[in-house]
């Protein structure tokens, strides 16, 4: 056989067999949820691995439908300045050599909202963020917890630091106090000011599925501390 293509070699499915994209489904998200995701009614009648295989290999549009679902389930991989700054953070900490973040992310749904938190974090003047247990639920993510470890980028995907989780608390909307909307450190810190932007932040995220939040929906409060940035790679140097 000849040598991949480097088109073959950028498209993530090559190489990955159906079989393991059935079973990395299957353990992530479930027959149920893949059935509803994709529309395949064979998901939802007592599904088997065996008799799903021989049904995609014989129904192009289903095995399409399946592929595009992995690859929105699978993490994306991580751009050039988020492998710069663990790289350079892992020489800083030797005892991580073999460590890779759990993840990588920028805040908000805009550039100046994201850009002004990715700041904010570097400077360590945002030590929490919050999320709808909502968004977990609806799209299958694992709950954060106390340990991991996270690059924070701006919106355009340049890393600016790394934070480790410290506290994980889930709190309904209505009961967040100031103290903690302070750690948020977003805008003027007070209370007002986190009621207001995360409730049209959960509005804009729902909207798409027709929901609404609601005043005691539940919070993910994560508390974290900024253990790396940028400025570190300079000071180095």
């Amino acid at each position: 056989m000849g040598e991949a293509t480097q088109e073959q070699l950028n498209n993530p499915l090559h190489g990955v067999k159906l079989l393991d994209i059935l079973e990395y489904l299957v353990e992530k998200i479930g027959w149920e949820e893949m059935g509803e995701a994709t529309g395949i009614k064979a998901f939802q009648y007592r599904p088997t691995v065996k008799s799903s295989l021989r049904f995609l290999r014989k129904t192009d549009w289903a095995r399409k439908k399946v592929e595009d679902l992995y690859l929105d389930t699978i993490p994306a991989q991580a751009p050039k300045s988020v492998v710069a700054l663990w790289e350079a953070f892992q020489a800083a900490n030797p005892n991580l050599e073999k460590a890779q973040p759990d993840e990588w992310f920028h805040f908000c749904d805009n550039e100046k909202e994201a850009k002004e938190c990715a700041q904010l974090t570097r400077e360590g003047i945002k030590q929490a963020t919050s999320t709808s247990l909502w968004y977990f639920e609806k799209h299958h993510v694992d709950l954060p917890k106390v340990g991991k470890i996270y690059v924070v980028t701006d919106w355009y995907k340049i890393a600016k630091a790394i934070v480790e989780v410290v506290s994980v608390d889930h709190v309904p909307f209505n009961e967040v106090t100031a103290e903690y909307a302070a750690i948020e450190g977003e805008g003027d810190k007070s209370l007002e000011y986190w009621k207001k932007s995360h409730w049209e932040y959960y509005t804009r995220e729902m909207e798409e599925f027709d929901e609404k939040p609601t005043e005691d929906m539940i919070n993910v409060c994560e508390q974290f501390k900024t253990i790396f940035t940028i400025d570190n790679i300079t000071e180095e140097k």
